[in-house]
């Protein structure tokens, strides 16, 4: 299976929000979207399922193009689930009876509620009704609403919102899991290194399009990273090529450092780093600040 979103428009009367976005996105992927808030992303996931016009663009599904008919919609509906949210729980129901639901809209028929129910760790308060539950409980119950639907597309906002680390990880953990079933998932988050921990791509909407695409797989050059403030930066040797993010985030490029500069660069920086200094390629969070908090690049020696 592949979605695919070809030159997506969506105007609100004269504002546009999205303009010309492209993607093909094949099965067993996770695509993690980036941006700040009001720049897209709910509005992105409401045009592919349709429930807000399109102004211009086709959505596809295996190359078939879904139009803005009751027949395609409704094909589009069965296909895709987009993640509850926790207003939309009903106080007096059980979260067992919350997931029997979503399983018997999308998956009759379908056994796997047990497994589901085990593997997210809710046996001791599933059968309890929703009132009783915390912020950090109703959140994994919309979760096990989605992965007992059982779609082949899942569209996913703010998972993470409300869960402790503990839970944090699991939710990460039961994603990479079920991609490899054929599923197409994207999560929209602003858990930024929680994202590299399961995405295989990263979009950065930006400008009202895919500004940015980091593709996780591939080979990315290598930095020298921590934190310190701009009056210490002089007891650095900032190569070429240097970050200096959001006015603290310093990146070293390393690539052209022998293995004794390397150590060398990082024991230095280590002496002013207000936080952990790592070697490695940029992350999510550094691309993030790169792009909507603006950088600084340093060209000499």
């Amino acid at each position: 299976m592949s979605l695919t979103v070809r030159n997506l428009t969506i105007n609100y009367g004269t504002n546009t929000v999205l303009k010309e976005v492209n993607f093909n996105i094949p099965d067993n992927t996770i695509i993690g979207l980036v941006a700040p808030n009001g720049t897209g992303k709910t509005t992105l996931f409401n045009a592919i399922i349709r429930f807000i016009p399109i102004n211009s663009g086709e959505i596809l599904i295996d190359d078939k193009v879904y139009k803005n008919t009751t027949g395609d919609v409704k094909a589009l509906h069965s296909k895709i689930t987009f993640f509850p949210d926790q207003a939309e729980l009903y106080e007096d129901f059980s979260g067992v009876e919350h997931i029997e639901m979503y399983r018997d809209i999308w998956n009759p028929g379908s056994s796997n509620i047990d497994a589901v129910i085990s593997r997210l760790n809710m046996k001791d308060y599933v059968k309890n009704k929703v009132k009783t539950y915390s912020l950090g409980m109703r959140q994994r119950l919309c979760f096990a609403m989605m992965i007992a639907a059982d779609t082949k597309i899942m569209f996913m906002d703010e998972i993470m919102n409300g869960l402790d680390p503990v839970n944090v990880e699991l939710v990460s953990s039961v994603l990479q899991e079920i991609k490899e079933d054929g599923k197409i998932i994207i999560v929209a988050s602003h858990l930024l290194e929680n994202l590299d921990d399961y995405a295989d791509q990263i979009y950065f909407l930006n400008e009202q399009s895919i500004y940015y695409t980091y593709d996780r797989e591939e080979s990315h050059r290598e930095y020298v990273k921590g934190y310190i403030s701009e009056d210490k930066l002089k007891h650095l040797d900032l190569k070429a090529g240097t970050l200096y993010l959001d006015g603290d985030r310093i990146c070293i490029p390393a690539d052209n450092m022998s293995e004794k500069e390397v150590f060398e660069t990082m024991c230095t920086l280590k002496q002013y780093s207000r936080a952990e200094v790592s070697l490695g390629a940029l992350g999510t969070h550094e691309h993030y600040l790169r792009i909507y908090k603006g950088e600084r690049s340093y060209e000499t020696v």
